[in-house]
């Protein structure tokens, strides 16, 4: 693969060097290009016509085998499946991610690390998302990283690389992938879109809402149901009279994640409104947020914020959802 269609990752390309170090941490916000970038290192190491970190040829044996995803000398480690089949006769098995990177699985790349290539003179391994390594999993990566063979490279992803444990982190390259500017995200995104969107704001919103991320913005842009949800919240709030279980009934259909980018953003709006020179969010819908702000003090919405940061701790674990929503809703500030 090349870097042309993510511009913005030539500069922290450029910054590793000529060549790929044996451990490689890549982090940076979530939608920045980071598994891109990982791939593209991986394929130009493994690629038969160049071991540096440059374009690879995409002719070559090995380039064709990695573009087709059955390349010997790469592995990419990702999260544990589980089976989630509903019966125990069901001739069909579902599995889904159990967001966590287990010790069985990294001690089964034990002898992809030790024999030599099938093919050239490199073996990658991509682990992504590092922070998704338990402990267990990351004192036995870590084995393999402090003495790892000549032909071995390791390349870590990770939003945050806090989340790595200290010994792990110490022996990786750190590369931090940053967003590109606004404008050049908004470039990127306009040329990526199929259809110039309906409303003026949307690509606005969604790339601020992304951190000015190209590849997370173009998501949200093209998620229905996000905007769908953000219409109908702040509809319900701007009325006279809040209907908070008509707002919780709403929300228990919501997942946890929208419900935080919608309503941190809307609470940014609500408290910062007067000042002129901030990033207004919710652009269009100006008379809504005037209207649900009303007489309500700043502070209001401040404290309503901390109580829905200690409803976020157990969103995904309540006993009840509905009745944790309408508890937290029945707290809205109001005049």
């Amino acid at each position: 693969m090349q870097l042309v269609d993510y511009p913005w990752l030539n500069e922290p390309k450029n910054n590793i060097g000529s060549s790929l170090p044996p451990a490689l941490l890549i982090h940076g916000i979530e939608g920045i290009g980071k598994n891109a970038l990982a791939h593209y290192l991986a394929q130009s190491v493994l690629c038969e016509r160049t071991s540096a970190v440059s374009d690879p040829c995409e002719q070559c044996s090995s380039c064709s085998l990695f573009a087709a995803e059955t390349h010997p000398d790469f592995k990419l480690l990702t999260n544990d499946e589980e089976d989630t089949s509903s019966s125990e006769g069901s001739s069909s098995s579902s599995k889904k991610s159990k967001h966590v990177i287990s010790v069985k699985s990294v001690r089964s790349l034990g002898t992809f690390c030790v024999t030599k290539p099938h093919r050239g003179h490199a073996k990658v391994i991509v682990i992504d998302p590092a922070e998704n390594l338990n402990q267990s999993a990351s004192n036995a990566l870590l084995k393999n990283i402090e003495e790892p063979a000549d032909f071995i490279h390791f390349i870590l992803i990770a939003r945050h690389k806090e989340t790595l444990i200290p010994t792990l982190l110490s022996r990786c390259l750190k590369l931090h992938v940053r967003p590109p500017k606004a404008q050049e995200a908004s470039s990127w995104v306009t040329a990526k879109i199929q259809t110039q969107a309906e409303d003026p704001y949307r690509k606005e919103l969604a790339i601020n809402l992304s951190g000015n991320a190209p590849l997370a913005s173009l998501k949200l842009m093209e998620d229905q149901d996000f905007f769908s949800h953000r219409e109908k919240i702040i509809s319900l709030l701007s009325q006279n009279q809040i209907d908070i279980f008509a707002l919780a009934t709403l929300c228990e259909k919501i997942e946890v994640s929208t419900l935080q980018r919608i309503f941190y953003a809307l609470l940014h709006d609500l408290m910062f409104s007067e000042i002129k020179e901030d990033t207004v969010f919710h652009e269009d819908k100006k008379t809504e947020i005037e209207r649900i702000k009303g007489s309500i003090s700043t502070k209001g919405f401040s404290r309503w914020q901390g109580i829905f940061n200690d409803y976020l701790k157990s969103a995904n674990h309540p006993l009840n959802r509905r009745l944790a929503l309408e508890a937290l809703f029945l707290k809205w500030p109001q005049t």
